[in-house]
């Protein structure tokens, strides 16, 4: 558990720099642009995300798994096979996209009703093939267990792209839209991530070997690259379905549709990603962990698959109580729009089971049991579409974060009933769901502070009810166990 842990905080310090610029960045990105051309770039990227994800989704992570297998059994034959293997499916289904879209452009018309769409999605499209090449090598070094590179890589890859929009905002401002400007510079730095990649797989040792494990590779990946396949297509629906209800069945204009989505996927959804950071390093450890141990026989994985829930539950509560309770004023303060303030904090809630689901869903994908999450998957996204559909005609844009919840609290029941079937000896959930109940009764108070302090401006309410916050959730963590004894944290950290 300690060598998990270990690896966590070496992926753990490398994500927050990595988010943290991103995050800041995309601030930026979302105050020029706007919350229009924000719609427009969100519409845009669910469409190549949804072709994207049939070459870098399950493929990458089943070569992480296959990878820590053959590691731990020694079978270096195999584990150059299942590269080489991944490498080659992955670029062919992009190059295959890439293809069919540059001979037939005229595609973009039918899929996209605003041509900006079409000419942005036509530049990023190259980007499927270098995402390839780093998701795939990214996965051989997960699968071996060198946290510090696959950090690296995806750190070096946010810190190219700032300083490739940087010098494209510079040089082109003045030749082409800024929208256009910023799509050219992601393609720049994404092909020079992807050849440093390439050149650090053969330094540490990598080799390429016969391409003889494509049945295998594909009977594990495809559960995972279909259920990302499903999510990307249900963005798409989002993305035309949202501003088409918003617009017939809300009385916006198209402009007005387009920016509030532009709100919602592209401001407040980031924002509420915040914990996926932590949960999203403890993943990135769990899973060639329990793949290797699972390989050797080992049968100590109920303890760590606790250790890790608890973990996620706490970070999980500790955001959302500062998003409910705070979320007008911390949204306002980064983005400068009283309108995504007010969504943060009525979205906060997706919070706790976006959490508690990614968790359960890496745990199942680490023990083999894709299936599961596919029909998980599956059954949120009839509920999320339904939801969509449905709730925003009577909510506004906020039935889109109320379908979004549904949609996390099926898969999340669906993920862990699984999961205890798999391993009957977890913990009970009697704890976490304390936490839980404790978390919203300090919501209530902190938010009900925040409110009788608006009048004196949002950064002195931040510093006046966010600590109140920190401090009552750390009551609530002793109270509820989840807070370790100082002598064991002290002892460990020296260790």
């Amino acid at each position: 558990m300690k060598k998990i842990f270990k690896a966590f905080f070496t992926v753990s310090a490398v994500a927050v720099v990595t988010r943290a610029v991103s995050f800041v960045f995309k601030i930026f990105i979302s105050r020029k642009l706007g919350a229009e051309i924000m719609g427009v770039y969100q519409i845009c990227f669910s469409l190549f995300g949804m072709l994207a994800s049939l070459a870098v989704s399950g493929i990458p992570l089943t070569l992480s798994r296959v990878t820590a297998e053959t590691q731990a059994l020694g079978d270096l034959k195999a584990q150059r096979s299942a590269f080489t293997t991944c490498l080659l499916l992955s670029l062919m289904i992009s190059m295959t996209v890439c293809t069919v879209f540059y001979l037939f452009p005229s595609l973009t018309d039918l899929l996209f009703s605003d041509e900006r769409c079409g000419k942005l999605f036509m530049i990023i499209l190259p980007t499927a093939m270098t995402a390839s090449v780093y998701s795939v090598v990214r996965g051989w070094f997960w699968g071996r267990q060198n946290y510090f590179v696959f950090s690296l890589a995806e750190a070096a890859d946010e810190i190219f792209k700032v300083a490739a929009c940087a010098l494209f905002i510079f040089l082109l401002t003045d030749v082409m839209a800024l929208e256009y400007t910023l799509a050219y510079a992601m393609l720049a730095s994404d092909c020079l991530v992807a050849l440093l990649l390439a050149i650090t797989f053969f330094k540490s040792g990598g080799r390429l070997g016969a391409p003889t494990m494509g049945g295998r590779i594909l009977r594990s990946a495809a559960p995972l690259t279909v259920t990302r396949l499903c999510g990307s297509m249900m963005s798409v629906f989002v993305s035309f379905a949202l501003p088409a209800v918003l617009t017939n069945a809300w009385g916006l204009t198209s402009a007005e549709a387009t920016a509030e989505y532009g709100r919602a996927s592209g401001m407040v959804m980031p924002l509420l990603l915040a914990p996926s950071s932590v949960v999203g390093s403890l993943s990135v450890v769990m899973i060639p962990e329990i793949a290797s141990r699972n390989a050797g026989g080992s049968k100590d994985l109920t303890s760590a698959l606790d250790r890790s829930t608890d973990f996620t539950c706490a970070v999980a509560c500790a955001v959302f109580i500062a998003f409910a309770a705070c979320g007008q004023e911390i949204g306002t303060l980064l983005y400068a729009d009283e309108k995504v303030g007010k969504q943060l904090s009525f979205a906060a809630f997706i919070v706790l089971p976006l959490s508690l689901n990614a968790i359960a869903a890496t745990s199942l994908n680490s023990l083999g049991k894709e299936n599961h999450t596919f029909f998980s998957s599956v059954a949120g996204y009839a509920v999320l579409a339904a939801g969509i559909l449905a709730l925003p005609r009577y909510m506004g844009i906020y039935g889109y974060y109320t379908a979004f919840f549904a949609y996390h609290c099926v898969c999340l029941l669906c993920n862990h009933a699984a999961l205890c079937r798999a391993m009957p000896r977890l913990k009970s959930s009697s704890p976490r769901l304390a936490l839980i109940g404790i978390s919203c009764v300090i919501t209530l108070l902190v938010g009900s502070v925040a409110a009788l302090t608006r009048g004196l401006g949002d950064l002195l309410s931040c510093l006046i009810c966010l600590p109140a916050a920190a401090l009552l959730f750390f009551i609530a963590l002793r109270l509820t166990g989840y807070m370790p004894k100082t002598a064991n944290l002290i002892g460990y950290l020296r260790k």
